[in-house]
């Protein structure tokens, strides 16, 4: 590993980093942490929605500036964005500065509906930053820098279908079939308002989240990834690797948080999901602690009829698929790019 070479060729192109949106299929919430977290075990895809970063070196230090936002909350400005907290991460584990780059945040994920938007920006950030400067970080190490930034940002580094536990920085990426894994078709149904992760965890009822806090976990540093394999035993990965076979396999405890059973906010979530099914989807659910509501669906036909019938009603509706790990790899970076 060259640890020495922190700065891209001379006349270096632009890069560009594709960072995909993801849906929960199941979350299930274990129990509080002492550190204040809380377990969870649920199963993660990417999805077919889309952020884009490019990075320019030049300059002095890290610049960020977001453009074409879709919707959602304010994305934070200065060092509150995940993009720029994840540069100064890296540079922290590397244990230099970096050299000055220029970052363009392209947003089409809207932000506080639990689409992973801004975690995905950083994972985005961590490998192109990598790239760029020929950091020669291997994927264990960013892993590591990527826990300490956020939780869902260590499954952005390896994407398609995945298990995540602890407080979801123990990622397991499902092993895919040979050759091209079939997506799945979904539906997600975007409404108006956004919920707070913090504050939809803080709503829970800690006598039906668990069994209340584990021990101490210490500084253990998180285990980068594990194998299938590696799950015997796990209490908190029961249940298995499977894609849910019955509707209750995508329940997500989130909804039943103080944030949405006390509030409108939780009918209108009700609402989504009963709309997706009347429309023909197989299961649904709310996506991480909120507020997008997806329906999964036989065959992308239906999704696109049942998107097309939804859209524009109380909820923005777009017909998507799940990503494979395969399709990131193969479409996840590239030299130059639109401007």
């Amino acid at each position: 590993m060259n640890r020495s070479a922190v700065s891209p060729a001379a006349g270096a192109p632009p890069l560009v980093v594709r960072a995909p949106a993801k849906v929960n299929f199941g979350l299930r919430v274990l129990g509080r942490r002492a550190d204040g977290y809380h377990r969870i075990r649920t199963r993660l895809a990417t999805i077919a929605l889309w952020d884009e970063l490019r990075f320019e070196p030049g300059g002095r230090g890290a610049r960020l500036r977001s453009v074409g936002e879709a919707g959602g909350d304010p994305i934070p400005g200065g060092r509150e964005n995940l993009v720029l907290r994840a540069a100064e991460a890296l540079e922290s584990a590397v244990g230099r500065p970096l050299p000055g780059v220029s970052i363009l945040l392209r947003k089409r994920i809207p932000a506080g509906r639990g689409l992973g938007g801004g975690s995905s920006d950083a994972a985005a950030a961590l490998t192109g930053l990598n790239r760029l400067f020929r950091l020669g970080r291997s994927r264990a190490e960013l892993h590591r820098t990527a826990a300490a930034i956020g939780m869902d940002v260590p499954f952005f580094l390896y994407g398609g279908a995945a298990l995540a536990g602890g407080r979801g920085d123990a990622v397991f990426p499902l092993a895919e079939p040979r050759g091209a894994a079939p997506p799945q078709p979904l539906v997600l149904l975007l409404p108006r308002f956004g919920i707070s992760t913090a504050a939809a965890y803080r709503g829970l009822d800690p006598a039906s989240s668990g069994r209340g806090p584990e021990p101490d976990p210490g500084r253990r540093p998180a285990a980068p990834v594990g194998r299938i394999a590696d799950l015997r035993g796990r209490p908190d990965f029961v249940g298995g690797p499977s894609f849910p076979s019955s509707p209750d396999g995508f329940r997500n405890d989130l909804e039943r948080s103080a944030v949405l059973e006390s509030t409108a906010l939780g009918r209108e979530i009700g609402e989504m999901r009963r709309a997706l099914l009347t429309s023909g989807a197989l299961a649904s659910a709310m996506s991480g602690s909120g507020s997008a509501v997806y329906g999964v669906f036989g065959d992308p036909a239906a999704a696109e009829e049942a998107a097309r019938r939804l859209d524009g009603r109380e909820w923005r509706a777009l017909a998507t698929r799940t990503v494979s790990r395969s399709e990131l790899l193969r479409g996840a970076a590239s030299d130059g790019g639109r401007s």
